[in-house]
């Protein structure tokens, strides 16, 4: 099992990678798929959501691996999916500490070339702070893809400061599993959905038990964390944008039309209006699961 050790504080952190296969052909390959995996020329970094695990990107990293040839990394945060919430000598966990075990991953325990971030929700925020931070990314990253970003939070408004009370105390209810079983529809927002499109039963099923499998301080205290601003970190991002160093870096937004966990004027629009030469598609009946495949059309 792929882990590392945390700079921080030692915690043990797990991280898939994936390497297309050169033995055998790609299965249903598409028309711009290259003829052997060395000739992609990018990493692809998944940085999964609050508060699921890398495994929430199954449906999109079997085909961009085995059928576009993209090798793929794909780390989980620590207190989810397969990694350690700390260790007995650690101190306060802050968002720099995700942003350091980030950074120590892609930068000391891996040799990537060119890579482009895949980023759902909080995970934009640690896509935009690790590139920062860390000359080493900002020399390899070639753009950034961000799904439902939770980012810039208005920690003013009434509305998003109310649902990230209400989920606090579902988790914490003596029924917090029965929430959780009960919220996760609503990621995909089926109730719009035609009965043909509807995320199944199972399938939400499988996205509960990513849920359930978080540490649950780790559950609450990165909720706590995930309404930081992220003006500056933007302002910096677009910075760098704009000198650009003679090497182009995009940036492509993603998000829900129907989004009420993160409602696109207080995430999404705030960051293309900040960074006006990004790319914005908005999927009209969709929530924050834009990750899945279901809701690409």
């Amino acid at each position: 099992m792929p882990t590392f050790q945390s700079p921080v504080d030692s915690t043990t952190l797990f991280f898939r990678s994936y390497i297309p296969s050169t033995s055998s052909s790609p299965y249903n390959p598409s028309p711009d798929t290259p003829p052997s995996p060395r000739n992609q020329p990018l990493t692809l970094v998944f940085l999964h959501g609050w508060p699921m695990s890398s495994r929430m990107f199954d449906q999109l990293i079997v085909p961009l691996v085995e059928t576009h040839r993209f090798p793929v990394v794909a780390p989980d945060r620590r207190g989810f999916g397969l990694s350690d919430w700390n260790t007995p000598s650690s101190n306060e966990i802050t968002f720099d500490t995700f942003v350091s075990d980030l950074v120590s991953l892609l930068t000391q325990h891996l040799t990537l070339g060119e890579f482009v971030f895949v980023a759902a929700s909080m995970g934009s925020i640690e896509s935009v702070l690790a590139h920062a931070v860390s000359p080493t990314i900002r020399a390899h990253c070639r753009g950034f893809v961000w799904l439902g970003p939770n980012m810039p939070n208005n920690t003013t408004s009434q509305n998003t400061s109310a649902i990230w009370t209400a989920l606090l105390n579902g988790f914490r209810s003596p029924n917090g599993k029965d929430f959780i079983a009960q919220q996760v529809p609503s990621i995909f927002r089926n109730d719009l959905q035609s009965p043909e499109d509807r995320v199944g039963e199972r399938t939400l099923q499988f996205f509960e038990r990513l849920v359930c499998q978080a540490d649950p301080i780790a559950l609450e205290r990165t909720a706590i964390l995930c309404q930081r601003p992220m003006e500056e970190e933007l302002t910096r991002l677009r910075a760098f944008a704009a000198g650009n160093e003679g090497k182009l870096t995009k940036v492509m937004i993603l998000h829900g039309g129907e989004d009420t966990g993160m409602p696109f004027e207080l995430s999404a629009k705030v960051v293309h209006d900040l960074l006006p030469w990004s790319t914005l598609k908005v999927y009209e009946r969709a929530g924050h699961g834009e990750f899945s495949v279901r809701q690409s059309g």
